[in-house]
């Protein structure tokens, strides 16, 4: 049976993963994180590599990026409440120890509370450490990735069983919250199909916006790779030249530049 998800707001809480396999994740990849920083702190040069995932980004943005995001949901969860990303301002010293300090900081609020402790998050569903035990998870591996191919090696690959679960945040929580109405159409149909994991999805287009089920079904345009290039691809980190496709490819050249979160 199709399983749906997104806009149509059941199955929310699939997650894949339990709150130990999250926190081990993400302590991975902030340690990646804290080594790629400090080693750009002891050649400078390499804090003005673009990186090619993220539009003009330096490297020096992305962590930047990073510690702001750290000292953001760190700083929403002890007040109880949405913490005004602007009043977040880079202390004195290096970006690299900001960084680091910031991912401490937050690492050590979310080893003390339990995942089903109340916490406040952007998901008016959600408002629990879960919610962050999971998102924090994705954003230190896909922006661990992003600092990878801005120095140039190809970057660790992603867990399939992660990859898949970075999919279904997306349609989730994202497209439901915050691109509610995009991707709209007239009932066109785009399969996504992971080759090395359990993880399907079809998105239908229809005129309020995009409706996702975990379904195998023959659609206007399919996709396949493996999950971690599947979850680049709706993230917009890869073009879908880099998997294999049949039928109507526009749709997705149309997801890359329609699909911005």
């Amino acid at each position: 049976m199709a399983a749906a998800i997104g806009s149509t707001g059941r199955s929310r809480r699939s997650q894949a993963m339990n709150a130990t396999g999250y926190a081990e994740l993400r302590a991975a990849e902030g340690a990646r994180l804290n080594e790629i920083a400090a080693e750009a702190e002891r050649s400078p040069d390499m804090w003005a590599r673009r990186v090619p995932s993220c539009g003009d980004w330096t490297l020096e943005a992305l962590i930047e990026h990073c510690a702001t995001v750290w000292t953001f949901v760190r700083s929403s969860i002890t007040a109880g409440t949405r913490v005004d990303p602007a009043t977040i301002t880079r202390p004195p010293g290096s970006v690299s120890q900001w960084h680091a300090d910031a991912f401490e900081s937050l690492t050590g609020l979310m080893t003390g509370r339990a995942p089903d402790a109340e916490a406040w998050s952007w998901d008016p569903e959600q408002q629990s450490m879960s919610f962050w035990w999971r998102r924090m998870a994705h954003e230190s591996t896909m922006h661990r990735w992003d600092a990878e191919a801005a120095l140039g090696i190809t970057p660790a690959p992603i867990a399939p069983e992660l990859a898949v679960d970075g999919v279904n945040e997306l349609f989730d929580v994202y497209v439901r919250l915050r691109l509610p109405d995009g991707f709209a159409g007239n009932g066109e149909t785009v399969h996504l199909h992971a080759t090395d994991a359990d993880g399907e999805w079809v998105i239908t287009r229809t005129p309020d916006g995009m409706q996702v089920e975990r379904a195998h079904a023959k659609s206007d345009v399919a996709a396949r790779g493996s999950a971690q290039n599947l979850l680049l691809f709706v993230w917009g980190r890869i073009g879908p030249e880099q998997l294999e496709t049949f039928g109507r490819t526009d749709l997705l050249d149309e997801w890359q530049r329609d699909v911005r979160f």
